[in-house]
């Protein structure tokens, strides 16, 4: 008598989809609707920004669909947040001199409390989207250190996505205003920060010229902070809706 092997076929992918779908699941996992912005920088990234930024997303989103985490501080270069930064080469700082050890240990000062509110917001909870919201360079631009920022911008924005595990981290940047033009520091800067946002395939940037005034200096009018918060939230939302338009 002889034994003839029996063979199986694959269930074709209309059975597997009639299938999960008798199972209550689904092909494509369902999402979420939540969204999680995290805000950073110096000086300018004040709580008057954040409360417009609020306002805007949770209006166009919904107020249990957003978070927002904000951590900033006055007067920092953006190696506080870089624990890699790197100085250019020879650089002195102006009417210093050389970086010293002790100003290489600043390095990354920043970043842990940031992580922290991002870490402490994004566990437990699914999130569509993860945006980086970065309103920082003035002090950078005024110490002639644009050679060094896009580099160290784009170690943040990794480092980020690697703590969080989000490869699409999206990121909007707030180009510095107009206040100093006359210095080639600052308007190197400037460039650096559009140029970041234009290469970068999820990455925006903000105008905030019209925002400041003469005798404000590198800061705004404190009734145009709500103004800027508003207009990152904008760019914000075109980052997301772009995505969702992809999928």
């Amino acid at each position: 008598m002889f034994h003839f092997p029996i063979r199986f076929k694959r269930p074709r992918k209309s059975f597997l989809l009639v299938f999960l779908l008798a199972c209550g699941l689904s092909a494509n996992p369902k999402k979420s609707g939540n969204h999680l912005f995290v805000l950073s920088g110096q000086s300018n990234m004040t709580g008057g920004l954040k409360a417009g930024f609020v306002k805007t997303v949770e209006d166009t989103f919904g107020k249990d669909k957003v978070v927002v985490v904000q951590h900033s501080k006055s007067g920092r270069g953006i190696r506080f947040w870089d624990k890699d930064y790197e100085f250019p080469e020879n650089y002195r700082f102006p009417g210093k001199g050389p970086p010293s050890e002790r100003t290489k240990l600043q390095h990354g000062q920043e970043y842990g409390p940031l992580i922290e509110k991002a870490r402490e917001a994004y566990e437990g909870k699914p999130f569509d989207t993860v945006t980086f919201v970065w309103m920082q360079g003035e002090s950078d631009g005024g110490r002639g250190l644009a050679p060094a920022y896009e580099k160290s911008f784009l170690r943040l924005l990794n480092r980020i996505k690697k703590d969080l595990e989000r490869k699409d981290v999206a990121f909007v940047i707030g180009r510095i205003n107009d206040s100093r033009m006359s210095d080639p520091n600052w308007t190197a800067m400037r460039k650096v920060q559009v140029k970041l946002a234009e290469n970068t395939e999820h990455g925006e940037w903000i105008d905030t010229d019209d925002l400041s005034e003469p005798e404000n200096g590198v800061h705004f009018p404190k009734e145009n902070y709500e103004k800027l918060g508003s207009r990152f939230a904008q760019k914000a939302i075109t980052l997301i809706r772009k995505k969702s338009e992809r999928k």
